[in-house]
């Protein structure tokens, strides 16, 4: 059995209405495949690197183009997808597993398989190095970006990231760091229920402001990128659910929805701010609860203040 470490990048349609929906929606095309083929201690044996032409969304979108540098005029020359895809697999060989950073790019490959009208039953097992790298570094079900789990692992960024085969290296630099057969072994597994404890934000990074005005400015307008794709995340209005603290739905463009918290305390004698700022991947029940939360402060927002009686003492002259 060999590992075959897969990253792709894709672009999208120009405009919501322009998305090809024959058959299915198209979320991406593909234009880029990256790979690195793991030896048996999970170090760089072989790499390949293929940029495919787009058929249908041919005009790179802004986002994409300025997340990855790519653009449409670097695409020109490129293969077509099946072409690509035939000769990544002839590299690939038989008896493999796909490794991928995040749920993202398999489901990609199916939709652009299908969209060629190619076959997806030959596609090898593939298994989620990030799901692995919450359960054995994290210890918590979140979603990392690649460069977050450098960062925690004391991995260099090298190379500029969002290239497929880019992306692919530092995901097999992760892998090193990772007990690859237990994290299959076990992928299925739940993950274990925890119990926050107070001092858990205490032991989140925090950044230091000036003042509150400044906090405020930098932490509810700054944007945040998408961990499974990196484009910016979408807003919606902050809430205040305690003192200290605001949330936000958060839904990015590739269809995935996270709730962004903003937490913070002033500091008595100096009046700086600690803030801490998270994005967890929103399940149906933190949705409900946010949307909950919003209509009530627009009803408290627009509720008229009662008129209040005059007094008999106050209208007598």
């Amino acid at each position: 059995m060999q590992y075959i470490v897969l990253d792709l990048e894709w672009n999208q349609a120009l405009t919501r209405e322009s998305m090809r929906r024959k058959g299915f929606t198209l979320v991406g095309e593909i234009i880029q495949i990256g790979a690195v083929r793991l030896d048996s201690v999970n170090g760089k044996a072989d790499t390949i690197r293929l940029v495919i032409a787009p058929k249908y969304y041919k005009k790179i979108h802004w986002s994409v183009r300025k997340l990855t540098g790519i653009s449409t005029k670097s695409l020109e020359n490129g293969l077509t997808f099946p072409d690509a895809y035939a000769q990544f697999m002839d590299w690939c060989g038989e008896n493999v597993t796909f490794l991928t950073w995040g749920p993202d790019d398999l489901p990609m490959l199916r939709d652009n398989l299908r969209l060629h009208n190619m076959s997806t039953q030959s596609l090898p097992a593939s298994f989620d190095l990030q799901r692995i790298f919450a359960r054995q570094i994290a210890g918590k079900k979140q979603q990392f970006s690649l460069s977050d789990a450098m960062e925690q692992l004391g991995i260099p960024q090298t190379i500029p990231a969002h290239d497929a085969l880019n992306d692919a290296l530092n995901t097999a630099e992760v892998c090193r760091k990772l007990d690859l057969e237990a994290g299959i072994a076990h992928y299925d597994d739940p993950f274990p229920q925890q119990k926050k404890s107070p001092a858990d934000d205490d032991a989140l990074p925090r950044t230091i402001y000036q003042s509150y005005a400044e906090m405020a400015q930098t932490e509810f307008e700054s944007p945040s990128p998408c961990p499974a794709c990196g484009n910016d995340l979408t807003l919606s209005k902050w809430v205040r659910r305690a003192p200290g603290k605001r949330i936000t739905l958060a839904t990015c463009m590739c269809g995935e929805k996270f709730i962004l918290k903003v937490r913070w305390k002033i500091d008595d004698e100096s009046d700086h701010v600690f803030a801490t700022r998270m994005l967890e991947e929103a399940t149906e029940e933190q949705i409900g609860a946010y949307q909950r939360a919003l209509r009530a402060h627009r009803r408290t927002r627009h509720r008229k203040p009662k008129t209040q009686p005059i007094s008999a003492d106050k209208t007598a002259k």
